[in-house]
This record gives C-alpha cells, sequence and structure tokens, in this order.
C-alpha cells in the first residue's frame, strides 16, 4: 500500500519517494506564484551572503529576514511580489522555508506544496508509493499554517496509509476546517506578519488552487511544471 507521512517540524530525513516541502507563510507560497507567473526558475538557499553571490549572475534577489527583505535585495518573500517575477532568474532565502531543504538527505523527488497549488500537488504525488511532507515550521516550532495544508493535503491522497501520528492528527484537525483564512490568521506567525503589513500576502496565500503549477526541485533550483 502507498505511505505517507507529515513532518510536522524538520529533521533529518531520507526517503526513496516524494518529498513535499511546505512553508505557507511565505516561502512555498512565493515560489508558486513566482513560477506560475513566468519565472525561469527559483533557487533556494539558506544564507543572505550564499543570496548574495547570485546578483553577479543576472539573478533577482528575493527573500527575508524578521518578515522584511534583508539589505541589497530587490524583492521580498511575498507571493504577491512574485506575480511580477515573469522571465527573471530568482534566487530566494528565507528564515524557515529555504532552511528546511538542509534536513533532506535523499529523495527521488521534491516539490514546493501551497494552498495555491493544493490539488496540482496532490495529483503529482500520486505517482509515488512514498510520500513525506516536510512542514517548515517557524523557528524549530509546529506552524498551524503548514499544519493545517498537510491535513487538507491528506484529504486528496484516499489510497495512502498514514504512516505516522502527525499524519492522522493533520488530517482528523484539517477535516473540520472550512474557512483557511480565518483559520491561518490565528496563528503566532500570521498575526506577526500583519503587524508587520503584509496582511493581503496572508490572504492570497490562502486561497485555493489558483495554480496547476508544481515547483520541482532541481541542481538549477525549483523549476515549473503544470498538472492538471
Amino acid at each position: 500500500m502507498k505511505r505517507i507521512k507529515v513532518l510536522p517540524v524538520p529533521k533529518p530525513i531520507e526517503t526513496e519517494g516524494l518529498i513535499v516541502l511546505v512553508d505557507i507563510l511565505r516561502a512555498t507560497s512565493t515560489i508558486v506564484t513566482a513560477l506560475s507567473c513566468g519565472a525561469l526558475r527559483v533557487k533556494p538557499v539558506a544564507s543572505i551572503e550564499e543570496a548574495l553571490l547570485y546578483s553577479k549572475q543576472d539573478y533577482l534577489l528575493a527573500g527575508e529576514r524578521e518578515c522584511v527583505p534583508p539589505e541589497g535585495f530587490q524583492a521580498g518573500n511575498s507571493p504577491i511580489e512574485a506575480q511580477n517575477f515573469a522571465q527573471a532568474k530568482v534566487v530566494l532565502t528565507t528564515t524557515n522555508g529555504t532552511k528546511a531543504l538542509s534536513f533532506v538527505k535523499r529523495a527521488k523527488a521534491i516539490c514546493a506544496g501551497a494552498f495555491l497549488n493544493l490539488a496540482a500537488v496532490s495529483k503529482f504525488a500520486e505517482r509515488f508509493e512514498e510520500v513525506t511532507v516536510l512542514c517548515a515550521g517557524t523557528n524549530g516550532d509546529l506552524s498551524l499554517e503548514d499544519f493545517l495544508w498537510a491535513g487538507k493535503f491528506l484529504g486528496y491522497l484516499f489510497n495512502y496509509e498514514r504512516e505516522n501520528d502527525a499524519a492522522i492528527v493533520a488530517f482528523e484537525y484539517a477535516r473540520e476546517i472550512s474557512d483557511i483564512l480565518k483559520e491561518i490568521i490565528k496563528s503566532p506567525h500570521a498575526r506577526r506578519l500583519e503587524k508587520f503589513g503584509f496582511y493581503k500576502d496572508i490572504e492570497f496565500c490562502a486561497r485555493l488552487n489558483i495554480y496547476n503549477t508544481v515547483p520541482i526541485l532541481t541542481s538549477e533550483g525549483f523549476v515549473g511544471i503544470e498538472v492538471t
């Protein structure tokens, strides 16, 4: 039987299957939007210093520390801004999402999930016998919005055995939630973003299935494929 598990916070992982990286507020939402709107690739890096090196290679520098763009960056970690990344090569560094990838030791494939492309990621995931949802969390703690996404994702994959307790709990929690925005605005991370003036980003990240793009991680960064 096919198997699926959920990692509520990042930890070292090796798998022969698919890893779905999830950082709803906001890294994976930004990656999905950028590629859906015509960006050529999105290269995730862990540090500001590494990102700055790409400025010499005609990359657009995007990212955040403490919710705002680092000095010298052209854009933040915002899906709304990412709508303007058409034809750009983008390098992205964030506090949680891009760093979570460093925990992946081995995988057959890695993709990025958001509410924006939930149905498309679910269809893509069905190609794999083993699926792991890697929630980026917030500074090492569980993020409500990532865990909610994991549960909604499980609701699309009926023929998978829920392999760990986190998968069972995520599914049961998410099935009771009908208003995604109303729920994720409760999270401490969302409230912090709102204080910094990013409520419209939160609203955007809560939109459901507006894109068919699934970002797939390659040696050059995330590139988009269309899954319908």
